[in-house]
């Protein structure tokens, strides 16, 4: 039974591309503030595509000051800048009607930076969950560290393939392979998995609810809203344009889980994010990796967290885990 006397501490990292970028900032901040690897201070993070990338970092104890440098240097080795014009645009949209547009190959060797690429899921340092979509057997699927003693299927897994499985966004990258099945992006159906934390937290280890505390990583989230003027007759063309549909879903998504763990959690909910301006909202994309791109997520990421490091996120960054995870081997 898990000691209610001391909180159960569980880290989200929300999807969102290269919007990520805000994330990894936002938890150097703190690392940068403790003097040490973030994940000592929570029982389990859960993370989703970029956040997933993000997650296993943490889980690895990667310092946070390297994937923010490792994605201000590759941001545009992994999305490629756009070429300018209408022409140009309406040539890219048709090249994704038959292949994704960018490189899987590109991803994984950024992700190789950070994490050795024959590292498995055996090998973390702290319990971490990484949702994605099994379209081979046709369920959603979350990848877990082996923080309980009867979860014997993912521990062999490489942490690198289980990293592209997790992003592996339709359109934008070709699917992922992970033990014989083919993976999509954890975003189609929990780009903020903060909800699957809390349920594992409490179905699989027996944390009654009030003993849960969250902290919960967003990436620049904004509402998202169409125009009347627009029209009202989307085809591929609208919907894809300026990927309109990934920035509903994962704007819907995340306001949504929001509202349902504010119920849940109360103030044991702490959730980080900055929404741009709308003038910042031009700069920002899920494959922008841009100067303009990088300098306003660094801006916002350092602002945001800078402005609760002391009461807001002080329980947070003092807790002393009880997660173990089993080894093999």
């Amino acid at each position: 039974m898990w000691n209610v006397e001391q909180p159960f501490q569980a880290l989200a990292l929300t999807g969102g591309g290269y919007r990520g970028l805000f994330t990894a900032r936002a938890l150097q901040e703190m690392e940068d503030h403790i003097g040490e690897p973030i994940g000592r201070h929570f029982d389990l993070t859960y993370g989703t595509s970029i956040g997933g990338i993000i997650a296993l970092a943490v889980a690895f104890e990667v310092p946070m000051s390297k994937v923010v440098q490792t994605f201000v240097d590759h941001g545009e080795t992994i999305f490629p800048p756009k070429p300018t014009g209408k022409i140009a645009a309406l040539a890219s949209l048709a090249k994704r009607y038959k292949a994704p547009q960018y490189r899987a190959d590109a991803l994984r060797e950024v992700i190789t930076k950070l994490i050795d690429k024959d590292a498995t899921l055996n090998d973390v340092k702290h319990a971490v969950g990484i949702p994605a979509v099994n379209v081979t057997e046709g369920h959603p699927q979350v990848f877990k560290s082996r923080h309980k003693k009867e979860w014997t299927r993912d521990w062999k897994f490489k942490a690198v393939d289980v990293a592209l499985a997790t992003s592996a966004a339709p359109t934008f990258f070709e699917l992922a392979e992970v033990g014989g099945c083919l993976y999509a992006d954890g975003g189609l159906f929990a780009n903020a998995p903060d909800l699957l934390a809390l349920h594992e937290a409490e179905h699989y280890f027996g944390v009654p609810c009030e003993a849960v505390r969250m902290l919960s990583v967003g990436t620049t989230t904004k509402s998202y809203s169409v125009a009347f003027s627009a029209g009202r007759q989307f085809g591929i063309s609208e919907w894809m344009s300026d990927v309109r549909l990934f920035n509903v879903t994962i704007s819907s998504q995340q306001q949504f889980v929001e509202q349902l763990m504010m119920h849940k959690l109360g103030a044991r909910y702490l959730r980080l994010d900055h929404p741009p301006s709308n003038e910042q909202t031009a700069d920002l994309g899920l494959d922008v990796a841009t100067e303009a791109a990088r300098k306003t997520l660094l801006a916002l990421a350092a602002k945001a967290t800078s402005d609760i490091l002391g009461e807001k996120l002080g329980p947070y960054l003092s807790h002393v885990p009880q997660m173990q995870l089993v080894r093999e081997g």
